[in-house]
């Protein structure tokens, strides 16, 4: 189960942030740490705080279960007089029940972190959240209720009641609680991360994407929130969009919301719009640096305007040149106008930063079958899959040149291992219905991307849509590609590079590119190019 935010702010409360899971073990300060913790435990295994400290870092690392054993550890041989760390043990260590899905355990370790301290604000947060996630209102409702009487302006608890008000259809209340809470604390940021989140979790997105953005407003640096934030684009691009320009509005500083909404018409294909911010910035002279020519290249890119996207990627690298994508991007625009030499100086220099990068292996790939060298494509790509094996990319990339270098058995054999590729959700980015069509089983394509497309569940994006099209003109059924291919439009899909020029893909509209209709159709929605 994935830690919730207002979970995640909870275990701020109790343990300080710092590294990220990915890279904790990297530092030599935390490396030092646990070799201290290890030592400390060999020379007195009784001894709780090394267990129980070890413990703290590790779930702030990400290592639940690491962490999980040493709280055991801890807890046993705790002594019963150091009641308010106890108390946090046993907190933290409902956490981790809670994130495993095992409510009585959590629920127990949380009715000890009571027993043991009945004014614990961070057990009786964390005990009412696990109720109120168990639809046991009436209990979350009496522990929010614990939480106001020893502190009438904790935003929890109001956050809390209101998000019971709404469930039990009480509107009214839930919006007077929501209410309460921001006036006890209005400049608190966690409050509107909180807030936001309830009002996504009960489809208001116009008004999450509007407290992703205050916060942001107070705190450019805020990743959590950013993430957030792109995350809602994806469903919600217009209110996303919305809110940052309202944000634009009420603020002197400028810069960073313009640099954040371009990056989000950017993110969801919106090319036009995000150059025209990248443009104001520059204008306006909020910033210059080499990250803004990079971004409006890629769009000049995708917008099919090559000389403009060379110009800026030049400028990109001129201000930066210690940077893999910025060389990656300059090999596609040097393939691309047939400049095969320097495209291939460029994949060059971006290996030097990192030689299985899989953008660098699968460009490098393209470039040679682009040339009609398949055996040396075949090398990019099977080592590709060697240092990613879980790139799909990667696989149809490697069956296509073994088909286009005429070894059809060997290219049959890698859609049958695309084929094969068990999905627990079906995904457009598995490209395992094109490996269908591939092999001649349309029925079993047309069913994979109709389950790859939950309308119901979700909103589809226009990239999404895209892959739909390219499929179905795989599959020769042109009204159906049509069809969606303009749906991707009405999504703002405006990728032009890939409607009009993509050919080195097999994930590609190239089928259709003749046909009148296709012309007459991009004519149509040009205002998004």
């Amino acid at each position: 189960m994935k830690m919730s935010i207002r979970k995640f702010l909870l275990v701020l409360l109790i343990i300080p942030a710092s590294l990220s899971a990915q890279s904790y073990m990297d530092n030599p300060m935390v490396r030092i740490a646990m070799d201290a913790y290890a030592a400390q435990i060999r020379e007195n295994p009784d001894d709780y705080m090394p267990y129980y400290n070890r413990a703290k870092d590790y779930f702030k690392y990400g290592e639940k279960e690491l962490a999980l054993a040493d709280l055991n550890k801890a807890i046993e041989i705790f002594p019963r007089k150091e009641t308010a760390d106890l108390s946090q043990a046993y907190t933290l260590r409902a956490l981790i029940y809670q994130e495993k899905g095992n409510f009585i355990a959590a629920l127990n370790d949380f009715n000890e972190a009571l027993k043991l301290d009945p004014q614990s604000r961070f057990s009786l947060i964390g005990r009412a959240d696990l109720l109120y996630e168990n639809a046991d209102y009436e209990n979350a409702r009496r522990d929010y209720e614990i939480l106001l009487r020893q502190d009438v302006r904790c935003q929890e608890a109001y956050l809390g009641l209101a998000r019971i008000a709404y469930h039990e259809n009480n509107m009214g209340l839930c919006n007077d609680y929501l209410e309460k809470a921001q006036n006890a604390n209005p400049t608190n940021p966690d409050f509107y991360v909180q807030r936001g989140l309830f009002y996504e979790s009960i489809g208001d997105l116009q008004h999450a994407a509007e407290d992703y953005v205050h916060v942001l407003i107070f705190d450019e640096g805020n990743n959590q929130v950013l993430v957030l934030l792109n995350d809602l684009a994806v469903k919600a691009y217009e209110q996303v969009v919305d809110a940052i320009t309202m944000g634009i509005d009420r603020v002197q500083d400028k810069g960073f919301l313009y640099f954040l909404r371009a990056l989000i018409h950017k993110n969801n294909w919106h090319y036009t719009a995000s150059i025209n911010d990248w443009n104001t910035i520059l204008s306006e002279k909020y910033f210059y640096t080499h990250s803004i020519f990079y971004n409006r290249a890629y769009c000049y890119m995708h917008l099919g305007r090559f000389e403009y996207a060379l110009d800026d990627i030049n400028m990109a690298l001129s201000l930066n040149g210690e940077s893999l994508p910025y060389h990656v991007l300059r090999a596609r625009l040097y393939r691309i106008a047939g400049e095969y030499a320097p495209a291939e100086e460029e994949l060059s220099m971006a290996a030097t930063f990192n030689p299985v990068d899989v953008d660098v292996l699968q460009q490098s790939g393209i470039l040679a079958a682009e040339q009609g060298d398949y055996e040396k494509a075949l090398r990019y790509y099977n080592e590709t899959i060697l240092n990613n094996a879980d790139v799909p990319y990667s696989y149809l990339l490697r069956a296509d040149a073994y088909e286009k270098s005429g070894d059809k058995e060997a290219a049959t054999n890698n859609y049958e291992l695309i084929a094969a590729t068990p999905e627990a959700v079906p995904s457009v980015y598995s490209l395992r219905g094109f490996a269908l069509a591939k092999l001649g089983r349309t029925a079993e394509a047309e069913t994979w991307i109709q389950n790859a497309l939950p309308a119901s569940m979700r909103a589809v994006t226009g990239e999404e849509y895209y892959y739909a099209a390219c499929l179905y003109a795989l599959m020769g059924q042109k009204q159906q590609a049509l069809h969606y291919l303009e749906e991707a439009f009405k999504q703002g899909y405006g990728d032009y590079y890939n409607v009009y020029f993509e050919n080195d893909s097999p994930v590609s509209l190239e089928p259709l590119r003749s046909d009148p209709d296709f012309r007459m159709l991009v004519q149509q929605y040009s205002s998004i190019f």
